[in-house]
């Protein structure tokens, strides 16, 4: 794979891709054809047979004194002659050259033969053979039999119409059963050289792909080496991109990571090509969205065949893979090029190879990414245990000094003013450290915590908050209800920093197997798709839905209000 690598940085394309170009399938060396067998090496055995007999024939033929001397002698020179020409123009029993008529005209020599030099005892028998030989070499055990019986057939009528049969007929039935074996042998030999043949094609069609394969796994081997150990996303996309240079030649590359807060993409990565933060899914490309409802890597030779669109306006050829985990879609990867038919099947396969690690890389980050949020709890209550302790008491002992001085001066409006302002952090911190400290536990249930915090949120800002709860005395897992707890004060604190709301409704309730935390305000509302998630608090209020085993819907609309709802199962008892 080095050599790999280093032809697709100084070499040309088309060498990476013979060198990864997959073998045919088994399935297209099988089948009839002969065109598995090794033509010189036939060619070559059957023209050594063909003189053998013929020298044996013509060496039997000086010593038979039952034949006429002058037929022998023409039968021999015919022979010769036709042996000359077989040797120079051999049968053709591969391909489309293998006809019929050559070994019409071999068969039918074969036969005048036997007829002229004495049928069963014709001392040109074995040289005859050759013909029943490659018959059922070239065209199987019927054409082998054939052109015995052929052979045979032309013996017996010449018995029938000569006056040899006493001294002839004890060799027919020896010369047919000879002629016959041959053919047999022929579409034997046939069969077994087929088989092995296919065998051997077969073994290194096994290889070829073997060879691939190991090509593929040591690619994805030093795919898997790169891959940040770090469980940082912004580190996995810096290390996949890096990768995705190597192993592919492309113009635009684009990563996308599926945001379960919002259901929108969120794009990780975006090389030469400008998109928004957040893709909803009708805004994905089709054939991207179709790569991702498949879970299957998809190759397009070119996007104006028939029209589709790219995440690049320009491009015209693409890879669109997705990136699975846990049995669910985390992630997309889109690359493009403006190069018509620039990828092919084996381009598709290694995508989709990278995106089995790449999709566990990711899901990871994720989840560290989650495990950070509701780990923070604890870092949390610390916090608020430091700034009671420390800052909080200063800032009440910084007031109460103001106070006193300004009390021993007479009164001064610049300390007075100073005052206020140390009066007014001291009553910020003190709500701060009741977010902080406010928390669900063991004595305190989620909608008894609640009821509370939206009294004293009703007092500070006053935008007026209803509170239901219908719990039926029900508790979740302490963990699922602090998380519920967190999510609660992020979205009253978007209703009071963002939405201009004039009212509020926040809804707790637990019905059979369901529980649903649903926070509702008349606000301006918002694209859920285009806000800045950050601002929002979206990230974080999605990591700690997905902590716990939650699904959060968040539906808005610019004029027509926000709706938070969070639901989770009751686990049984």
């Amino acid at each position: 794979m080095l050599k790999l690598r280093a032809e697709r940085r100084t070499g040309p394309v088309d060498d990476r891709r013979a060198t990864l170009t997959p073998p045919r399938p088994a399935s297209s060396y099988r089948g009839p054809a002969v065109g598995a067998l090794d033509v010189s090496r036939l060619n070559t055995g059957a023209t050594i047979f063909r003189w053998v007999t013929l020298l044996l024939g013509l060496a039997l033929a000086t010593a038979d004194t039952h034949t006429d001397g002058a037929v022998l002698v023409a039968v021999g020179c015919v022979l010769v002659l036709h042996a000359t020409y077989r040797t120079l123009r051999p049968l053709r029993l591969i391909g489309p050259g293998n006809r019929l008529a050559g070994l019409v005209v071999d068969v039918a020599l074969a036969c005048a033969t036997l007829a002229l030099t004495g049928r069963g005892d014709s001392p040109f028998l074995l040289a005859t053979l050759p013909t029943m030989l490659l018959a059922g070499v070239g065209w199987g055990y019927l054409a082998g039999v054939g052109a015995a019986g052929a052979a045979i057939v032309s013996m017996a009528v010449a018995e029938m119409v000569g006056d040899s049969w006493a001294r002839s007929g004890q060799f027919a039935a020896e010369a047919a059963v000879i002629l016959v074996l041959t053919g047999l042998i022929g579409g034997v030999a046939r069969r077994i050289t087929l088989e092995g043949e296919d065998r051997k094609q077969l073994a290194a069609d096994e290889l070829g792909r073997m060879s691939t394969a190991n090509d593929l796994l040591l690619s994805l081997h030093s795919v898997a080496q790169t891959l940040p150990a770090s469980l940082d996303l912004g580190e996995v996309m810096a290390s996949t991109r890096g990768r995705l240079r190597d192993l592919f030649d492309y113009d635009s590359a684009t990563i996308l990571v599926h945001d379960e807060p919002t259901g929108a993409w969120r794009v990780e990565l975006a090389e030469g090509v400008r998109l928004p933060s957040t893709l909803a899914d009708t805004d994905l490309p089709p054939l991207l969205r179709d790569a991702a409802e498949g879970r299957r890597a998809i190759v397009v030779r070119d996007l104006l065949d028939p029209p589709a669109r790219g995440c690049a306006p320009l491009s015209r050829s693409a890879l669109f893979a997705p990136l699975v985990a846990r049995d669910a879609v985390v992630g997309l990867v889109a690359i493009e090029t403006v190069e018509p038919g620039r990828y092919t099947e084996q381009d598709e396969a290694l995508l989709a190879e990278l995106a089995e690690p790449l999709a566990l890389a990711v899901d990871n980050a994720m989840w560290f990414a989650r495990l950070r949020t509701v780990g923070a709890e604890a870092e949390r209550s610390r916090i608020a245990r430091d700034l009671h302790d420390r800052l909080a008491q200063s800032l009440v002992y910084v007031g109460f000094e103001l106070e006193r001085i300004d009390g021993a001066q007479g009164g001064g409006t610049e300390l007075a003013a100073l005052r206020d302002i140390v009066r007014g952090v001291v009553s910020e911190l003190r709500e701060t450290l009741y977010q902080l400290r406010a928390i669900v536990s063991e004595e305190e249930p989620l909608d008894a915590v609640a009821a509370g915090y939206v009294e004293r949120f009703v007092k500070r800002t006053g935008i007026p908050v209803s509170f239901t709860s219908n719990s039926n005395g029900k508790r979740l897992p302490l963990r699922v209800e602090q998380e519920l707890w967190r999510m609660l004060q992020e979205a009253l604190t978007n209703v009071e920093r963002h939405s201009q709301a004039q009212h509020a409704a926040v809804s707790w309730q637990i019905v059979g197997n369901r529980a649903e935390l649903e926070i509702r305000d008349d606000g301006r509302g918002f694209k859920v798709h285009q806000v800045a998630r950050e601002r929002f608090g979206l990230v974080g209020m999605g990591e700690r839905a997905d902590g716990i085993g939650a699904h959060l819907t968040i539906d808005s609309e610019p004029g027509a209000g926000t709706r938070v709802l969070v639901e989770v199962e009751v686990p049984n008892d």
